[in-house]
């Protein structure tokens, strides 16, 4: 395969500029004039595009997603076809993995495929999601109007995201900051007062001595302890990539206590959105909800969410299966059951995204109310723990003194 710099034209005489990827220039003169575009002139660039496959590895972020939605809404709002759409966004500044899944969709455009066929083949760049609102605007004609929902719809994910991280910032730093008072506390400070201890004929009381039997363990084995650490954490990883472990811990984020309260607010916020953005471009129930399926990053979730579907395509209604099946709030249902009998649950469930978006905050802020002082209280009864255990032996030493 041989990769070309082309210049054509259009029926209305528009210059358009582009990238092809051919065996040879006659291959890409007759794509374009499929297209109704005209070569003016062709250039080859390399002759091997390889390594293009190869770097589809990694994936395109929703910052980068966001932006193409829009810029992509603007172009079909503006009458430009989805061809010629395609053509302007791949010479705009996005990534590499973008520009060259962008000018692989242009080949299958070119060859006939629709825009969500070929999308769906670079789920890298493209998530099951995102593909699924494609095809619900190209069959639907408002393909222009799902881009910019889909942008809002990735622009409040990204929110959320950006918001569990501010959040979870402080509690790591407590964390990270507590390990190295520890660390510090048990490699150079005990050991340097015990010996002090020691050629002043000190005696000891248990916990300083309790201190420093852990302080020597630790400098002499810290290689073990490491290791051990280390062992762990990849133990857990395996354990986390096979099925059950996975489900096993996922299980986990949506039962322990604050963790079940996050996970849940995101997974429902995430849920209300999709679901709305879906039944309100004219995909029904069944089709909504197995497209949101696939976006589910939660395996127990995941099981219960199929239960849902079944249920729905059993005939029951779907505030009645998300009761029996998964423990969501009520708001839920009976926001979806007033949607039900109205006939209007996409925009019930659009009306209300912003209060779930609150939902969500008022989660997070279980971390700075719950969490952060739980973990200033462990780190101030570790401080007075050494304190005490160093401090104690001197105070001693000066009372036999006075006396």
């Amino acid at each position: 395969m041989n990769k070309y710099n082309y210049v054509a034209r259009n029926l209305e005489g528009k210059k358009i500029k582009g990238t092809y990827i051919a065996d040879d220039e006659a291959f890409v003169r007759e794509s374009l004039a499929k297209s109704n575009l005209f070569l003016v002139s062709i250039k080859k660039i390399s002759g091997n595009t390889q390594a293009n496959f190869f770097s589809l590895k990694s994936k395109v972020g929703i910052n980068e997603l966001t932006t193409f939605c829009k810029q992509f809404s603007v172009l079909i709002s503006s009458g430009i076809s989805i061809i010629d759409s395609i053509n302007t966004l791949k010479e705009q500044p996005y990534s590499g993995i973008m520009k060259r899944t962008l000018n692989k969709v242009l080949d299958d455009l070119y060859e006939g495929l629709m825009l969500s066929e070929s999308m769906k083949k670079y789920p890298k760049a493209f998530p099951k999601f995102f593909v699924s609102m494609i095809y619900v605007g190209e069959t639907s004609g408002k393909l222009s109007d799902v881009l910019i929902s889909v942008a809002n719809y990735y622009s409040r994910e990204r929110k959320n995201k950006s918001k569990l991280r501010s959040a979870l910032a402080y509690p790591i730093i407590l964390v990270v900051m507590m390990l190295g008072v520890l660390v510090a506390m048990l490699e150079f400070v005990i050991p340097a007062f015990i010996n002090s201890f020691k050629q002043m004929n000190i005696e000891m009381p248990a916990l300083t001595m309790f201190l420093f039997n852990m302080s020597t363990f630790f400098r002499e084995n810290w290689q073990y302890i490491g290791l051990g650490v280390i062992i762990f954490i990849f133990t857990i990883f395996l354990i986390s990539r096979t099925k059950k472990g996975r489900y096993f811990f996922d299980m986990c984020k949506v039962s322990l206590p604050v963790f079940k309260k996050i996970n849940m607010a995101i997974f429902t916020s995430k849920f209300v959105q999709s679901l709305g953005l879906l039944l309100s471009s004219g995909l029904d129930i069944v089709s909504s909800l197995e497209a949101i399926s696939k976006i589910i990053n939660n395996k127990y979730l995941e099981k219960q969410f199929d239960r849902v579907i079944l249920d729905v395509k059993k005939g029951i209604p779907l505030s009645n299966a998300i009761e029996l099946e998964m423990k969501l709030s009520t708001v839920v249902t009976e926001m979806i059951a007033v949607g039900e009998k109205t006939g209007k649950t996409d925009k019930m469930l659009l009306q209300t995204s912003d209060y779930f978006d609150q939902e969500v905050e008022r989660a997070l802020n279980l971390i700075t109310t719950t969490i952060q002082p739980i973990l200033l209280v462990i780190l101030g009864v570790f401080i007075a723990i050494m304190f005490i255990a160093i401090y104690s032996p001197i105070l001693s030493m000066i009372t036999s003194i006075k006396t």
